[in-house]
């Protein structure tokens, strides 16, 4: 049974300090879901009655993910005209009824990092359009996963088998931000995962993925995506910490 929301909400909307679901249908609440830190908790119910919270969800704003919780086994029927469009929405996750439709659960669901982590971020950006070349997104595919290994672009070349050169001119072409951009900005991500995940303190986690010092994270952090490290632990999911960056980088 979920957690306290009006029964006739199908819509929901959690945000920090995410202890409740909000019903999302008041224009109000919608007002917020340009927020860092927000999701969509979507009970699917009717298929009929649906429709118009289905292309809402479809175009609502890539930064804010989308947990689908469907009906019980005898309420299956109702939905199915929907049932095979979900993929449609991107869905962080489906979920059985009553397994994780609490606040609390669905918080801890939105901490977990993305996997596999380089893929699921270049596919990301993609969707949104921000890649438009198969090659570059494989490239920075392998950016996202390399970031908690190498420390520069010099390396990075490396293990791209490629110059510099050539990996910046490949950037440039596409509009792209350049190489060292992304890679500083991959190493930020995979950080802010792990604080938001884990109580260590932030020297200790900056040191861990070879920083010299919390001081030198705070700082980068706060200059790539806006937010110092203990900040960001007040907030759940990756997708907005993308947006903050795309947006720093004026994209």
């Amino acid at each position: 049974m979920r957690d306290p929301v009006p029964a006739s909400c199908q819509l929901a909307l959690i945000a920090p300090p995410y202890d409740r679901f909000h019903d999302a249908s008041s224009l109000a609440m919608r007002e917020v879901i340009g927020r860092k830190g927000v999701a969509f908790v979507w009970w699917l119910m009717n298929a009929a009655e649906q429709k118009p919270e289905f292309e809402f969800l479809r175009v609502r704003p890539a930064s804010v993910p989308l947990v689908i919780v469907l009906p019980p086994p005898e309420d299956v029927l109702q939905t199915m005209p929907l049932l095979g469009q979900l993929r449609r929405l991107h869905p962080r996750a489906v979920l059985p009824i009553g397994t994780m439709d609490s606040p609390r659960r669905i918080r801890d669901l939105l901490n977990v990092p993305p996997s596999p982590f380089g893929e699921t971020v270049a596919k990301y950006l993609t969707r949104r359009g921000t890649l438009r070349d198969p090659g570059i997104e494989r490239c920075v595919q392998r950016i996202f996963e390399l970031a908690p290994e190498i420390h520069s672009v010099t390396q990075l070349a490396k293990r791209l088998y490629t110059s510099r050169r050539t990996l910046g001119r490949q950037f440039a072409a596409a509009g792209l931000p350049v190489p060292s951009h992304w890679l500083q900005f991959a190493r930020v991500l995979h950080v802010a995962v792990h604080l938001q995940r884990e109580p260590q303190a932030v020297f200790r986690i900056a040191m861990n993925m070879g920083y010299p010092d919390g001081f030198t994270l705070s700082n980068q952090m706060k200059r790539l995506i806006g937010m110092r490290p203990t900040e960001l632990r007040e907030y759940v999911g990756w997708e907005w910490i993308v947006e903050a960056w795309l947006e720093q980088e004026g994209l």
